[in-house]
């Protein structure tokens, strides 16, 4: 059995922008940046640039069996982690929903949870079965970016497994803040972003999203995007109250970790070729 948890954070940047990029950053009276739409950079290019991800997260495997007292240290350990704010999810031993914790993944390195247990003079038990989280490579805004907007809305723990029926719609920036909306609805609702996604300014000057793990651009904020859902978060009222505060009090969208809708089909060719409408029936039908 497999428990998963979202814990989710916000990260405010705030400073105002000190030059204007062009066409598609345009600062207001305020000098904040709005960028509603952009087109597609060559993503089969960007496709082809090497990663920065050393590796996609590591595994401790268990090297003893359970003991005795599997339920307490495992409690325990999950407790820890909360308290932490990583833990991501955890796995029982056997089908009971009662059964000892015989796995659990964090939302640490493998670096930051070592450091973790070592400042706390805690023995890792070898019963259980860890995971812990790639590292991050870049920064959750970049120097450039953060000059023009009001806040970046992300979370600041790590992200377990989400939901992943594909959603379509658009991230625009207006004034400095983020507004999300799906396929032919209001772009209207405040986005927020997983922890993993990361906010830049391109060699043509257009905000883009990019992996925070591998570097690679998911995509210009403006064009037409997919991402898994529905994503849900657990947000703190007074964090929402200061996002709102910044942006207006619109409703709070979990966008997660969107990927430009033309990068996607970059990938997939077949599935572009689906996308083409079917011609219109003869006269009279």
């Amino acid at each position: 059995m497999f428990k998963v948890l979202s814990l989710l954070g916000l990260c405010v940047a705030c400073s105002p922008a000190s030059d204007n990029r062009g066409d598609t950053v345009t600062p207001t009276a305020r000098n904040y940046a709005t960028q509603t739409r952009a087109p597609s950079p060559d993503y089969r290019a960007l496709l082809n640039q090497s990663s920065q991800a050393a590796d996609g997260g590591r595994q401790r495997e268990a090297t003893s069996p359970l003991p005795p007292n599997a339920k307490r240290i495992g409690e325990t350990w999950v407790a820890r982690l909360k308290k932490r704010g990583a833990l991501l999810g955890f796995g029982l031993a056997g089908k009971s929903s009662d059964g000892p914790v015989d796995m659990i993944d964090t939302g640490l390195t493998e670096e930051e949870f070592v450091r973790w247990t070592n400042e706390n003079n805690w023995d890792v038990p070898t019963h259980i079965r860890w995971h812990f989280v790639p590292v991050m490579n870049l920064p959750r805004v970049s120097d450039a970016a953060k000059k023009t907007i009001r806040v970046w809305p992300a979370s600041i723990s790590r992200t377990g497994l989400q939901h992943q029926a594909l959603y379509r719609g658009r991230v625009e920036l207006r004034n400095g803040c983020f507004f999300v909306g799906e396929f032919e609805q209001a772009t209207d609702k405040l986005a927020w972003f997983h922890a993993e996604m990361g906010l830049d300014i391109d060699d043509s000057g257009y905000f883009i999203l990019r992996d925070r793990i591998s570097g690679r651009t998911l995509a210009r904020l403006g064009e037409e995007m997919n991402w898994g859902g529905p994503a849900s978060a657990d947000i703190d009222a007074e964090i929402e109250r200061v996002l709102q505060d910044a942006c207006g009090p619109a409703e709070i969208y979990v966008v997660g970790s969107p990927e430009a809708r033309e990068r996607f089909l970059t990938q997939y060719p077949h599935l572009r070729e689906s996308q083409v409408s079917p011609p219109p029936p003869p006269p009279g039908i």
